[in-house]
């Protein structure tokens, strides 16, 4: 079998590295490889905004009851900004260390400035701003979030997302998202709708998700099914599927520190994992 002998440091560097393959352009291994961690990231803001105060939501503001739902009554509103509130206040005790993020909030919304945070599960050196903007979405609350001069993990980041929960079933939590959010970095646009679900207060995720992306002329869609991750571990569970013009590209992970991302052919490519 024949292996690609690439440096991460050359992949990381592609834009103005002479790197090449003789085979497949290093953009399909990198969506492969990348997307995870975005999607990842999207999910873990959200946990991190939605699982302290969930019950709150849904429980106390308006009276929005899970069973609601189920009978098919109208729902009461959510007050969005005794919820941005309760973000603001809990600023302090979601990010890491104590001190690292400051939280403000006017009427529903929110504006963080982080100086090297960390958050649960997947957040690491954050730094820069955060908006949140809340609202009612027929009773239950959607989240927009909008950064500036954002790093995570000492790279750009521009994130862009909507964040929309579902009523508590139990201890299941659920949000939906739609996201924008990428590293100029690595991609020039990258868009996706995914699916997170986790047990309160587990410090665990799992992540389902599509997404497409660009580079210059390439593009690809990127499925992840079943990405699951805890806090302080490496994603135990989850494969990625890359669609592009070369073919498709996976990968899997099973709890180490490292990936192999598969190409159409019998060219590999190893990366290792910042967990």
């Amino acid at each position: 079998m024949k292996k690609l002998k690439w440096a991460l440091g050359c992949l990381s560097l592609l834009a103005v590295s002479g790197c090449t393959d003789d085979d497949y352009d290093p953009y399909y291994y990198d969506a492969a490889y990348y997307d995870p961690y975005y999607g990842a990231y999207d999910a873990a803001w959200s946990y991190s905004w939605a699982d302290p105060v969930y019950g709150y939501w849904y429980s106390s503001i308006g009276g929005v009851l899970p069973q609601s739902t189920v009978s098919g009554l109208p729902q009461d509103s959510v007050d969005v900004n005794a919820a941005a509130a309760q973000l603001a206040a809990n600023a302090s005790s979601t990010f890491t260390p104590a001190g690292c993020a400051t939280a403000t909030a006017s009427g529903a919304t929110v504006n963080y400035t982080f100086n090297n945070c960390g958050a649960q599960v997947a957040l690491q050196q954050i730094s820069g701003n955060v908006q949140l903007v809340l609202a009612d979405n027929q009773g239950q609350l959607s989240i927009n979030a909008t950064s500036s001069n954002l790093t995570i993990n000492g790279a750009p980041y521009n994130l862009s997302m909507q964040i929309t929960g579902s009523p508590p079933n139990g201890d299941q939590r659920q949000v939906t998202i739609t996201s924008n959010s990428y590293s100029p970095d690595r991609f020039d646009t990258r868009s996706s709708q995914s699916t997170v679900t986790w047990v309160s207060g587990s410090g665990c995720f799992t992540l389902d998700e599509q997404s497409q992306s660009t580079r210059g002329d390439r593009s690809s869609t990127t499925n992840v099914s079943g990405y699951q991750r805890c806090a302080n571990q490496c994603p135990s569970a989850g494969t990625v599927t890359s669609q592009t013009s070369e073919g498709t590209f996976t990968t899997t992970f099973d709890g180490s520190n490292t990936i192999q991302v598969d190409s159409p052919g019998d060219a590999t490519q190893s990366y290792s994992l910042d967990c």
